[in-house]
């Protein structure tokens, strides 16, 4: 049996619902690789030219986050974000965006590992048919800082597939031919 046009539309707006939350999703994902990865214009490219962002220590323009964030390059070792429990509500052209984090980043001196959670409360506005950050403010949760304690060659051998930044890091080389690297650390 054929679909009225009532039945249609609503398919129509359920279908429009979840490419914009999976849309959503995906510039969430790429900001978080341009940070881990200290890509500047990936970051950049999630945020809208007139966003604003509130990471606490930094307030400011989306885009001077994305410089702000790669500044780091020469003082940490690594930064890994790891992004769950995402929420969308859109209401028309906005959504309201709530994502949980935890940060993990090893500091070059002093020697130890902070650990970072909390929770981004990003306003997303859809231009042109494309989702992007305009306001992102950043809710602190919790924070633990470590000693570094580790001993890599109890598990990974010195010659592999190491994480590196922009652009040198495996995500970024060819997938098929990349060869492996020396630990840098």
């Amino acid at each position: 049996m054929p679909l009225t046009d009532s039945q249609l539309t609503e398919l129509y707006d359920k279908v429009t619902e979840l490419h914009d939350k999976q849309a959503l999703h995906e510039n969430l994902m790429l900001y978080v690789r341009g940070a881990d990865r200290h890509d500047r214009e990936l970051i950049r490219s999630t945020y809208w030219e007139d966003s604003w962002d509130d990471h606490g220590s930094y307030v400011g323009s989306g885009h001077g986050w994305a410089d702000e964030a790669v500044s780091y390059n020469d003082k940490v070792h690594s930064c890994n974000h790891h992004v769950s429990n995402v929420l969308c509500e859109i209401d028309g052209n906005q959504a309201k965006r709530e994502s949980m984090f935890l940060v993990v980043v090893p500091q070059k001196e002093p020697d130890v590992t902070m650990f970072l959670g909390g929770r981004y409360r990003d306003l997303c506005e859809k231009r042109n048919g494309v989702w992007k950050i305009l306001h992102r403010t950043c809710v602190w949760d919790w924070l633990d800082i470590k000693p570094i304690n580790s001993d890599w060659d109890f598990t990974v051998p010195p010659v592999t597939h190491w994480g590196a930044w922009y652009p040198n890091d495996p995500i970024y080389l060819d997938w098929v031919k990349s060869l492996p690297t020396e630990r840098s650390r």
